[in-house]
């Protein structure tokens, strides 16, 4: 069961992050494209958000949630490494709703109205660092206290 929860769990990171890093790439190509482009990036977007990254969300999410449960309270007292890996993934959560909100909020502009990249630029980063946190962190598993 333990190797079930896992599997999906992966399925959904790896559907989470990549639709995230995505979705916040082509938001930062709304600044460079002409007008006439930008209705279609909108589209483009969302379809990436709430058809890939959202699913993902949920799935990751729901089969940690799972995990955490087979696992047990006593492991999770002790296991100081997942708490600190909950906390980037708040922030993970965060970000996705920003970049939601910034989404819904540019494809309700008209398409000549000028959009600043940095916005997307800067949470595309941060998502990539916080992937690699929670990675090592999911790997090392470091701070483990023995009971």
């Amino acid at each position: 069961m333990r190797a079930w929860a896992l599997a999906f769990h992966l399925v959904g990171v790896v559907l989470w992050m990549g639709g995230l890093l995505t979705f916040s790439r082509i938001l930062g190509y709304h600044a460079r494209e002409s007008p006439s482009v930008r209705p279609r990036l909108s589209f483009i977007e969302g379809r990436m958000n709430w058809l890939v990254a959202v699913p993902g969300a949920v799935l990751t999410t729901g089969c940690g949630v799972w995990l955490i449960g087979i696992y047990g309270a006593a492991w999770f007292r002790v296991a100081r490494w997942m708490h600190w890996k909950l906390v980037l993934v708040i922030v993970v959560v965060i970000i996705h709703f920003v970049l939601t909100v910034y989404q819904r909020k540019i494809a309700r502009r008209r398409p000549d109205e000028p959009v600043s990249r940095g916005l997307a630029a800067s949470m595309h980063g941060t998502l990539g660092l916080l992937l690699i946190g929670i990675l090592l962190l999911a790997t090392h598993q470091p701070m483990v206290q023995t009971p």
